[in-house]
């Protein structure tokens, strides 16, 4: 039986090739897109999943219970996993992290330039699955000890085998032995490392380069840093209300301010605690959106394939009525069109893995992961069956249930109709294409004007052709005047200032005294050359500039206009900040993040302690600037290689992944619209066949061409119209709410909400007319010569 339907919809389907060419193309645009966002979204579920102990892991997040500090955050301090393990039944081991910036690795006399370097805890190695590379017997992680990732062994030694063993020397912090080479990490972790050392250098990593005594090391009680504390749970399922009340008492005798909360290990990726931090991080409701776009073309493509399907009703209903006087019963003739919607989705779905195969690479350069169908697993097989099976149901239930019931006397004299419910249904399936159109292109709109807002984003500052230059080098740093003095010989470089911080990186804050304040409050604090503000443009508002007297006391400051709103100043001047005295505002300027809201900020003059220079580059020659500057460098420099960078180069790529995002958001909305066009035109050809005799008539009777075109597309166009009364307001209050994240964000014109309508009806309406030409054209004697 099935042999039949089979032979037969084949048949239907290679004469009708224009119709078949339609669905196919349109059900595998869908199903591509479906499959590949899916993969994706896939990918963004999966992170953390893998662990083989993911139900006992938990990261461990600290709150101050003072009002200073009410939100928890990942800043711990180092005793803590070690006491928790002593003290907390429940909790069987803990491993700690510490991030470091760029390092110098020596080996045989050459120098890399490294990231990607954490001191940590062996359990590390268990916590996480952490694991050998073929070639690597095995991982040890002592104090002199450093392990690496199989491609960085690769990069560095050249093969894994020729790394295990050897000497290397990390700059400031010592000399160390291969341990062992570990599996890169797979892409569905947060964590972000290629080296692995001791804890035991924590103290030694943080405070290298600081010339002053610390009292107290990272070890001791009381010294808070960002260390991402980790903790293995004895047995699943255990109450954790119950274990954090267990923490907390242990702590209390040695932070009685602070409690804890436990977060679970797979559930770090999506988690806005340890946003800002350490490892890799999403945002679920990107991924959500990407999901409901992948659901959304899909279904857009299941809608077109029911409305070309019925459209061609006035076609299919002789055959219908055949089969029914020959003693076909409406279940077998919805078998058979059931049979055509399998084959139409069968061949759009070898045609749509073709697609997810070619396009697959380029989605996983533009989002920074590996996505594609994984063919060696069998559960692969059985989601593309199983996405056949739904498809081709959900595709062709209703176009067989509505072919299936026409009486045969009524379609053999062509007399049938559609009836007035399918007409309707049809209409809402059409009505919410428009929806779905009309918000997507709505949404996109709105999107790339946000981002291009925040590319051209005024910061505050000059950011034109200046380098931003690390001086992690102590031969630079420490002979950082004489290094300035050399640059400026060049009369392609303009200027030279120092600063203790990466602009786009932003600050570190304490807790001070403003004048007139009951309590302390955080304030962002810049150590910087006297001529800061001056070079890189940033504006006196009030007051003057950080002076040499100011320099040599560091007790006159700059704040920012942010400052002086929060301490509810008048006027700034003459003010205090715990010990420092405010002789000059600037206006705000962008540091850190633009997606942040700016901090209150003081500005300290200093003569040391820079690491980074700032060198204004004149336009004549930038080639002759650079190599004079890294020439320069280079006579001066003992370890580091010449590391710079250009602001606006890093200022665009703090951007890059939302403008990469965003362009595959406009990508894969413009094939739902191109979907959904192909829904429009089987709507159209559904009007114009339903109304072939109407258009008969009315031409015999003097109709016109234009009367008759308007005849045939003026219900869709009132449909537009009527849905975008809908949409519209929907777009509005909900990208309104979108925007309101942004510190800095545009404004929602009625413009930006009736282009997208008039884009709509224009192409619309050139669909239609395609279409009503030939309806308009057509011999009107053929058309009523049944009545």
């Amino acid at each position: 039986m099935f042999k039949n339907y089979f032979k037969t919809a084949s048949r239907y389907l290679l004469k009708n090739k224009g119709y078949t060419f339609i669905n196919v193309f349109g059900l595998s645009i869908g199903l591509a897109a479906f499959i590949m966002l899916g993969l994706f979204v896939k990918v963004e579920f999966s992170y953390d999943e893998h662990l083989s102990q993911k139900d006992q892991i938990y990261q461990v997040f600290l709150k101050d219970t003072t009002d200073k500090a009410p939100a928890f955050a990942l800043q711990t301090m180092a005793p803590m996993g070690p006491l928790m393990v002593d003290q907390v039944p429940e909790v069987a081991a803990s491993t700690r992290f510490g991030t470091m910036h760029k390092k110098v690795l020596k080996m045989n006399n050459q120098r890399f330039l490294i990231e990607g370097v954490r001191y940590t805890d062996p359990e590390t190695l268990d916590f996480f699955d952490v694991s050998p590379a073929t070639g690597s017997s095995s991982l040890k992680l002592g104090k002199s000890d450093i392990i690496l990732s199989e491609s960085e062994a690769i990069k560095v030694f050249g093969s894994v085998q020729a790394a295990i063993g050897e000497s290397v020397e990390i700059v400031e912090l010592g000399t160390f032995q291969v341990g062992g080479v570990f599996n890169d990490l797979p892409d569905n972790t947060h964590l972000d490392f290629d080296y692995l050392i001791s804890f035991e250098h924590a103290n030694d990593a943080i405070f290298s380069g600081v010339n002053f005594i610390m009292e107290k090391t990272v070890f001791d009680w009381g010294v808070v840093s960002a260390f991402p504390l980790y903790v293995k749970l004895n047995a699943e399922n255990l109450d954790i209300e119950s274990v954090e009340a267990k923490m907390n008492a242990a702590l209390e005798p040695h932070q009685s301010n602070r409690v804890t909360k436990l977060l679970p290990v797979n559930e770090i990726y999506f988690s806005d605690l340890s946003h800002g931090y350490f490892g890799r991080k999403g945002e679920k409701d990107k991924a959500q959106l990407y999901l409901i776009i992948a659901l959304v073309i899909l279904g857009v493509a299941i809608i077109n394939y029911m409305n070309l399907a019925t459209a061609r009703y006035s076609k299919r209903s002789r055959e219908v009525g055949i089969r029914k006087t020959v003693g076909g019963h409406k279940m077998q003739l919805a078998r058979q069109f059931l049979t055509e919607s399998f084959i139409i989705t069968f061949i759009g779905l070898v045609l749509a893995i073709c697609l997810v195969e070619l396009c697959s690479p380029v989605l996983s350069s533009f989002v920074g992961k590996s996505i594609g169908v994984d063919y060696s697993a069998p559960e692969s097989y059985l989601i593309l069956l199983s996405i056949v099976i739904a498809v081709s149901f959900l595709a062709g239930i209703y176009p067989a249930s509505f072919l299936s019931r026409f009486n045969a006397i009524e379609v053999l004299s062509g007399r049938a109709t559609g009836g007035k419910k399918g007409s309707k249904f049809r209409t809402a399936l059409v009505g919410f294409q428009v929806f779905i159109c009309l918000g997507l292109i709505s949404v996109t709109m709105i999107v790339l004007q946000q981002f291009k807002h925040m590319s051209n984003l005024d910061l505050g500052f000059d950011h034109d052709q200046i380098v931003g230059v690390s001086l992690a080098d102590k031969g630079v740093a420490e002979n950082y005047e004489t290094f300035k003095n050399e640059l400026t010989k060049n009369a392609s470089i303009e200027s030279v200032t120092g600063a203790s911080f990466s602009v786009f990186d932003g600050s570190a804050s304490f807790y001070m005294d403003p004048e007139g304040m009951e309590e302390s409050v955080p304030i962002t604090f810049m150590n910087v050359e006297t001529n800061f503000a001056e070079r890189l443009g940033i504006t006196i508002k009030e007051g003057d500039d950080l002076s040499s007297e100011g320099e040599l006391n560091r007790k006159g400051i700059l704040i920012n206009e942010t400052a002086q709103e929060e301490f509810g100043w008048d006027t700034p001047i003459g003010k205090t900040i715990s010990d420092y005295k405010v002789i000059g505002q600037v206006e705000d300027f962008v540091y850190g993040s633009a997606k942040e809201a700016i901090q209150p900020l003081m500005i300290v003059p200093s003569k040391s302690g820079f690491t980074y220079a700032y060198v204004k580059i004149s336009g004549g020659n930038i080639k002759s600037a650079m190599n004079h500057l890294q020439s320069t460098f280079e006579n001066f420099a003992s370890d580091y290689p010449f590391d710079y960078s250009f602001l606006d180069d890093v200022f665009a790529k703090k951007y890059e992944q939302e403008q990469k995002l965003s362009q595959v958001f406009s990508t894969f909305t413009a094939l739902a619209i191109i979907v959904a066009g192909l829904g429009i035109l089987g709507l159209s050809i559904f009007i114009a066949e339903s109304r072939i005799k109407e258009v008969g008539i009315r031409k015999i009777l003097g109709a016109n061409i234009g009367q008759l075109i308007w005849l045939l597309n003026s219900g869709i166009t009132k449909l537009i119209l009527i849905v975008a009364l809908i949409t519209l307001p929907l777009v509005y209050h909900f990208m309104s709410e979108w925007l309101d994240g942004f510190v800095y964000n545009i404004s929602i014109s009625v413009f930006t909400m009736l282009i997208p309508l008039i884009a709509l009806i224009a192409v619309v309406w050139i669909i239609l007319i395609f279409q009503s030409l030939k309806s308009a054209y057509a011999n009107p004697v053929n058309a009523i010569r049944t009545e």
